[in-house]
């Protein structure tokens, strides 16, 4: 009986997996009248057939197209009334939010909550599923956005779709005729010959619907006047296509020269190495013929060579059998004079050109460099193809792979001598090359290059400088790229936004890179599913789990389904956030999703599992209730001596589980054929590390020597941390020899774990012989080293000796960060030792009073400073003369928690009193700053944007935000003073 007697039911699935139900559902959408939609640059058309059952309906009472809200609208294909009940519901559901929200509910909701009317007819017994599929339009925040929504609740963004009895036709017209760039009156014109294409009889305004959506986002529907212009120029359009373009006979000479002509007599004079087309719109267009096959119609066509792309418009190569058997051969032999022995004997035909370059294309997305060498210039000095761009970028890009900079110089050259115009993409392909040798000044003159030839750098071009700058380890020269691309007027691309985003991830500022994502969307640059998982990445390394998740959910509302890299960088947000169950839930959800993890992800779940129970406010609790007390005699002997207590179980029963679970992570990825690298190996080394588990880490390092894994410089120096930690000293210094005599180079990470060792453990004269000893093994203490020489003092309250070595630290320029100043500031023993190090810190390194917050002269955040004006809303003022500077309160910034980024108000701009001026946002929220006084904004903190912590570590001094030129000073009265403002703090946190 086959799947027949499930049919009747909606809520049973049949043996095949199928909810037939829906299945006839989906059959009455199929038997609807055609309806299409098509996003275009600046807006949305949507369309439909309006076929009437008789010519006695009333046209007018039939309406297929709706509005939802004044920027929303929809279509159907299928069952009226069904559309109609949706409808209703939809427009319930926008009214409700606006109420609550007092702004236009988003597109992407509204959907979302219309799918799951429809999902939830799909599992409720006593109803049927909708016969219906939607097209939704709307114009948001987000910009242009089209949606269908299916009778299984399933919905999708699409870039133009058709449902409907002619789906098949009118999907295949669409997938010839779209752009992304194409324009609303294009899209108008494209949705009409679509619709053309299977319709029955003559259309007219009066049998099709048409809604549109542009910039300012007000849906409407066309009259039926409106859609008979739009017809006439459709028909004008086809005319000239066919009858107003005239060539005249021209030589095959190398220099004949030819003319296009239109209706209106204009003639258009073009040469042999250009050529002329009409496009859709009627309107003449040129286009080189180097960046076109040599075969019409062949499979090199569009706009040639896409730089990155891997291929032509981001297709890859299909290949023929003659195409094939040249790749197969080539990947299997490496002798030069073999390979161009076979390229030899083939025909010089145009479909032998188009089967080596689609073979040199595959080279190039497999990574094979020298084969492709090895064809480019079989081409070029010995076959009797004559070489286009395509072959020359070619080339140079796998001349630059190799690191050959002369050789692609030489490309470069020889494209000129042929004659051959170079693209943005050769120059990018050859600034790539000079940075991968780390030529950045021959690179800097790839820019003098193009504009000798009259060519304004593109972002193709600023792309590949800022790539190869960051792979060269020049990251600040690359912000400076940025910089300029910006003064140069170049549009960054997406792939700009994504390369800075994810460099300041790495460097731990994921203020900065949330602050280019706004920046990025400001711009009207559509972030992609790179970007959303760059960010993401950055807040992972930060720690801050809840904005990942935020960024995480925004990059599902944008229609981009997570892949294994998003959901690896969310579980890496919950790992260091010391959260390893919610990066299991994350893996877990990933598998349910049907999204493969990979060696990755596993490792992240090790690595979680391993830093569980660490976290530094674990940690205090740990040395709260097991002391460790390190003594020393005369005979170097180190005692431990252990004191325990019930809290001490718990907490050592959780880690036990939490390593047990990193083992098993570990475990299955072996069981699931994923070999385990030396990064798997270590971070289960370092997971039995940090609970002292000696022997399970010698096993681990066993293993890795057995499976032929070559050990690194970090295990070794983990091995060090692991025997000096627990007192085993003799240990660590066999294994210190073996490094310094063995094959195993030791580098300043390895000294700065024994000098940390040996000053824990008060062996001070064999801490500063080996600091003494760093010189002469050409290694140059860092920050961490001073440091750690500073803490062995520190613990004993040497305050002179501590300043003394501060000063060495200094002299030798080597600035200090936070851990340094909280160290110096352990061996103070009076408030007076306190000030004198916190003003010396605060006098030479900003960043170092922002990263130590809260170790300096503590303030009562509800204690107001007495010179200050304050406002109910949490702002403070300052007033000298007629200028006022403005910021938010210490209490403010309290409750806020650690600030990310500050909206500032523009210079020149009004502020008034009471009135919202900018914003700051926190890894908890976003609060809207309000003005104290009204004026003009004469200056403002500049600072803030690289820096916004300032307003967290000194929100009354270089956390100000603006200054303003006063025009009322009796509103300074309207305000309270710090004994009220102190008041109306406890009260507000005492409800």
């Amino acid at each position: 009986m086959g799947d027949s007697q499930y049919s009747f039911s909606l809520t049973t699935f049949s043996p095949s997996g199928k909810l037939v139900q829906i299945e006839h559902a989906l059959t009455a959408v199929g038997s609807g009248q055609t309806s299409l939609g098509i996003k275009a640059a600046n807006g949305v058309v949507i369309a439909t057939e309006k076929k009437l059952p008789s010519i006695l309906v009333d046209e007018a009472s039939v309406q297929k197209i709706q509005s939802l809200t004044p920027n929303i609208g929809l279509v159907y294909s299928g069952m009226g009334p069904d559309f109609r009940v949706l409808v209703r519901k939809s427009r319930k559901q926008a009214e409700q939010y606006h109420r609550l929200y007092k702004e236009p509910i988003p597109v992407t909701q509204l959907v979302r909550e219309t799918a799951a009317v429809m999902q939830e007819f799909t599992q409720s017994g006593g109803v049927r599923p909708f016969g219906v599929s939607l097209l939704v339009a709307g114009f948001d925040d987000s910009g242009p956005q089209l949606y269908q929504v299916d009778p299984s609740g399933s919905y999708f963004s699409w870039k133009a779709s058709a449902m409907g009895k002619n789906v098949s036709n009118a999907k295949t017209f669409l997938e010839k005729r779209y752009t992304e760039d194409m324009e609303l009156d294009d899209a108008v014109h494209t949705a009409i010959l679509t619709l053309k294409e299977g319709f029955e009889g003559q259309i007219s305004g009066k049998n099709i619907e048409i809604g549109i959506i542009g910039t300012d986002k007000k849906f409407r529907v066309l009259t039926p006047a409106e859609i008979e212009d739009y017809l006439a120029e459709v028909e004008l359009i086809a005319e000239r296509a066919i009858s107003y373009i005239f060539v005249a006979p021209r030589s095959c000479k190398s220099d004949a020269r030819w003319k296009a002509k239109s209706s209106s007599s204009r003639a258009v004079e073009k040469s042999k190495g250009d050529g002329l087309y009409i496009d859709k719109r009627g309107k003449f267009r040129s286009f080189n013929n180097k960046k076109l096959s040599r075969k019409r119609c062949g499979s090199l066509r569009g706009r040639g060579w896409k730089y990155g792309s891997g291929f032509v418009d981001g297709v890859f190569p299909v290949m023929s059998p003659t195409g094939q058997q040249i790749l197969d051969f080539v990947q299997k032999e490496v002798d030069r004079n073999s390979i161009w022995e076979i390229l030899d004997t083939l025909p010089a035909s145009h479909t032998i050109w188009d089967d080596i370059i689609n073979v040199a294309v595959q080279l190039r997305l497999n990574k094979q460099w020298g084969s492709i060498i090895l064809i480019c210039e079989w081409i070029l000095y010995k076959s009797s193809f004559k070489p286009d761009v395509i072959c020359y970028n070619l080339l140079i890009d796998a001349y630059g792979q190799k690191s050959q900079h002369k050789d692609a110089e030489s490309t470069y050259l020889e494209l000129l001598e042929a004659r051959c115009i170079p693209t943005e993409d050769t120059y990018a392909l050859l600034l790539k090359a000079y940075c991968k040798s780390g030529l950045f000044d021959k690179a800097e003159a790839i820019f003098g290059e193009m504009r000798k030839y009259g060519l304004p750098p593109s972002a193709i071009v600023f792309d590949a400088y800022i790539n190869g700058l960051l792979k060269g380890g020049d990251p600040q020269k690359a912000v400076e790229i940025f910089q300029r691309m910006k003064r140069d007027q170049c549009q960054p691309s997406t792939e700009t936004y994504t390369m800075l985003i994810n460099l300041y991830g790495k460097e731990r500022k994921s203020f900065m890179a949330l602050k280019l994502f706004q920046e990025m969307k400001s711009q009207k640059c559509r972030p992609n599913i790179c970007t959303y998982t760059a960010l993401v990445n950055a807040f992972a390394r930060d720690g801050l789990c809840e904005k990942a998740e935020e960024i995480f959910e925004q990059m599902q509302g944008a229609g981009y389904e997570p892949d294994v890299y998003a959901y690896n960088a969310l579980m890496e947000a919950y790992s260091r956030a010391g959260f390893p169950y919610g990066a299991a839930e994350i893996f877990s959800l990933m598998q349910h999703m049907g999204c493969e993890p990979d060696r990755a992800s596993y490792n992240i779940m090790v690595d979680a599992y391993g830093r569980a129970g660490l976290r530094e406010d674990e940690m205090k609790l740990f040395r709260g209730t097991i002391v460790i007390a390190i003594e020393t005699d005369t005979t170097e002997s180190v005692f431990v001596r252990y004191i325990l207590n019930p809290i001490v179980f718990t907490m050592l029963s959780f880690f036990s589980v939490c390593i047990s679970d990193a083992q098993a992570a570990f475990e299955e990825m072996k069981r699931l054929g994923i070999t385990p690298t030396v990064k798997s190996h270590m971070l289960l080394l370092s997971a039995y590390s940090k609970a002292g588990n000696v022997s399970k880490c010698e096993d681990i390092v066993n293993q890795m020597q057995e499976s032929g894994l070559e050990l690194d410089t970090f295990v070794i120096n983990s091995m060090l941390n692991l025997y000096g930690r627990l007192g085993q000293l003799e240990k660590m210094e066999e294994v210190l020899t073996a490094m310094e005599t063995g094959p195993y180079a030791a580098d300043i990470s390895t000294y700065n774990i024994l000098i940390n060792i040996y000053g824990q453990a008060g062996f001070f004269d064999k801490m500063e012989e080996l600091f003494q000893s760093l010189p002469l093994k050409n290694l140059k203490p860092d920050v961490v080293t001073w440091t750690s020489r500073l803490g062995a003092y520190s613990r004993k309250k040497l305050y002179t000796r501590c300043l003394e070595i501060f000063e060495e630290m200094i002299d030798a320029g080597c600035n200090p960060d936070a851990g340094t100043a909280r160290v110096l500031l352990g061996a103070c023993s009076s408030d007076d030792q306190t000030e004198q190090v916190s003003t010396v810190i605060r006098s030479m390194h900003k960043e170092v009073a922002v990263g130590i917050k809260g170790c300096f002269l503590p303030q009562n955040p509800n204690r107001p400073q007495r010179d200050l004006k304050y406002a109910d809303s949490h702002e403070w003022v300052k007033v000298d003369g007629n200028s006022a500077t403005v910021g938010i309160t210490d209490h403010a910034q309290d409750h806020l928690g650690d600030v990310v980024y500050v909206e500032l108000p523009e210079v020149g701009a009004s502020v008034k009193q009471g009135e919202g001026f900018g914003a700051v946002e926190s890894v908890k929220a976003t609060s809207d700053v309000y003005s104290p006084v009204s004026g003009k904004v004469v200056e403002v903190n500049e600072e803030l944007s690289n820096s916004p912590g300032l307003v967290n570590a000194s929100p009354y001094e270089g956390g100000w935000i603006m200054k303003v030129e006063i025009n009322d000073s009796g509103e300074l009265n309207k305000l309270l003073d710090s004994e009220k403002y102190t008041k109306f703090c406890e009260e507000e946190d005492a409800h």
